[in-house]
């Protein structure tokens, strides 16, 4: 009867239990490449070494994370693979000591228990350690066979192939040393394999599956993950393809990862799923995934989307793209503030929209994402927890054909749009810190009093500054409004203190008094949102306060949504 287990189990093993297991610990294809520097790879050396010298009974190395070992005798390393390579790298060394002293058999001692065996009939070595296809290679020659590099060789290797070649220099010349200051090499390095095999201890999780693996690292690694969703679904999709589809695969994830960033890769992959399966946290997206997308031809079709949407996630921070060739020409309006709010959760609308919708729709669904966006979150910064339920639900609408229109759409998030009044009170009191925002927020106030197009500053931004009308460090000249004892800290960055002016005139301005500031630059300007200060002989709080409610009133006309 096969022995049974939980989905989950964790076993407390030596270092020697764990490698006399006849299983291969493998680093999947997703897991990143071998990254310890001298630093870390020196660390594990001198407490192995301390350890040992200062005769303490056992180390603990941590935690191992895998999945359970498959009919092939294989078992993926979710959490740990660092530490076992060099834990084989100083095996090596090991096995290479005792063959410099002429002691072949205790040599292929250390070599058969620790780090591989030799099948005798094709003489290939099985190793106990897998790395991942980038560093493999390099790992079985440099490590597993001993080969060294020479130096023209060496410059060839990737980066992390160099760390990896490094790395067995280091732990070969530290043995070395330690083996020379100790006087009996032989009863050293013994005393050594001794201590690594049996008193070297560490905890073994293992989990059913990658999905039970990933969720029980995420909870264990409060020091972040070395692994992220995204490598866990690129893995799983590579495993699906088979030897005929692999290498479009793997072309395709290049491609996705070059135009989303490698960065972003898991926020596209959940927004993209998210735009048409439904709301899932980050950590069950995996799982989800897995349930959903089953076999080669899923697997296909589910690249190729998002293969697709990456192109479609490329447009959205870049008006100039070809998708938008027939669009009307205010998209850059849009497409540009949505940048600089940083704000993402409204892609998975895009996404659905931008895939059923025609471009005019999609330019109309996105005036209408930027103004939810501004008032929701730049003005009133609200959480977004709810936010992002009211986009999937958005997003699904659209890609069902519920939402045909824009006032459907509008319907849709209409519980994301912040009313007049709530903006309003927000707006006046909103500190405005973020000069890129403040920017904008005056320019397109300015553009809607502004009746002539030829005099709009939103496209030609470049060309003006943005002024606090009363200074930050305000000099004589500001008299009892920067008197001592009164608090102006909390007026300096409303919206009421900061105009826009044209490059040139704010020249030696700096801390003046608002009269001079008035009559050498605002009365020179000829933007409409100067007007307002032609007619002020002084600037004090309440004058603050007071032109904060009046472009608080022209900008819920400005950022509207009329359906």
């Amino acid at each position: 009867m096969a022995e049974k287990h939980r989905k989950i189990d964790s076993n407390a093993l030596s270092l020697g239990e764990l490698l006399r297991r006849p299983v291969v610990f493998a680093v999947p294809v997703y897991q990143r490449d071998f990254a310890w520097t001298k630093e870390e790879v020196g660390i594990l050396w001198t407490d192995l070494a301390a350890a040992l010298s200062e005769g303490r009974d056992e180390y603990f190395l941590g935690a191992i994370t895998v999945s359970r070992a498959d009919a092939s005798k294989r078992s993926n390393i979710i959490d740990g693979q660092q530490r076992l390579a060099v834990i084989a790298m100083i095996f090596a060394a090991i096995a290479a000591a005792w063959k410099k002293q002429g002691d072949e058999k205790r040599a292929h001692g250390v070599f058969r228990d620790y780090i591989g065996s030799e099948d005798r009939r094709t003489g290939e070595v099985l190793p106990k350690l897998s790395l991942n296809e980038s560093n493999n290679p390099v790992f079985q020659s440099r490590v597993l066979e001993g080969e060294t590099f020479k130096s023209e060789e060496k410059k060839l290797l990737s980066h992390s192939n160099r760390l990896l070649d490094d790395a067995q220099s280091q732990i070969n010349k530290a043995l070395s040393d330690w083996l020379t200051k100790s006087g009996d090499k032989s009863s050293s390095l013994l005393d050594l394999e001794e201590f690594l095999s049996a008193s070297v201890n560490l905890i073994l999780i293992e989990a059913d599956d990658e999905a039970d693996a990933f969720v029980l690292f995420e909870t264990l690694n409060d020091r972040g993950l070395d692994l992220a969703v995204s490598d866990l679904v690129k893995n799983y999709l590579f495993s699906l393809a088979g030897t005929h589809y692999l290498e479009r695969f793997k072309q395709a994830w290049v491609a996705i990862a070059t135009l989303v960033g490698s960065q972003n890769l898991t926020t596209f992959l959940r927004h993209c799923w998210l735009s048409e399966y439904g709301l899932v946290r980050e950590r069950d997206l995996y799982r989800a995934l897995r349930e959903n997308v089953k076999g080669i031809p899923a697997a296909r079709q589910f690249i190729d989307k998002l293969r697709k949407r990456a192109d479609l996630y490329a447009a959205l921070s870049n008006p100039e793209h070809t998708y938008w060739t027939d669009a009307p020409s205010d998209v850059r309006d849009y497409l540009e503030p949505l940048s600089l709010f940083k704000v993402a959760q409204y892609r998975p609308v895009l996404f659905s929209a931008m895939e059923v919708a025609n471009v005019e729709l999609v330019t109309k669904i996105l005036r209408l994402l930027l103004v939810v966006s501004y008032r929701y979150t730049v003005i009133s910064q609200l959480g977004t927890g709810n936010l992002e339920s009211i986009y999937t639900e958005c997003a699904l609408a659209i890609r069902s054909g519920k939402a045909k229109g824009i006032k459907d759409v509008f319907t849709s998030l209409r519980s994301a749009y912040v009313d007049d009044h709530r903006f309003t009170a927000d707006f006046t009191v909103r500190q405005f810190t973020n000069s890129g925002i403040a920017r904008y927020t005056l320019a397109q106030i300015n553009d809607h009093l502004e009746s002539d197009p030829e005099r709009h500053v939103a496209e030609r931004s470049g060309r003006v500054t943005l002024e606090h009308i009363l200074p930050k460090n305000p000099g004589k000249a500001w008299g009892s409004v920067s008197a001592k004892g009164n608090d102006i800290t909390e007026f300096l960055d409303r919206i009421g203190n900061l105009t826009l002016l044209e490059k040139g005139k704010n020249r030696g301005l700096g801390n003046a008094g608002f009269k001079e500031k008035k009559e050498k630059g605002y009365a020179m300007s000829g933007l409409a949102i100067n007007k307002y200060l032609h007619d002020k002989d002084t600037w004090t709080s309440e004058s603050i306060v007071a032109r904060s409610q009046i472009l608080a009133k022209l900008a819920k006309d400005v950022w509207r949504a009329d359906y």
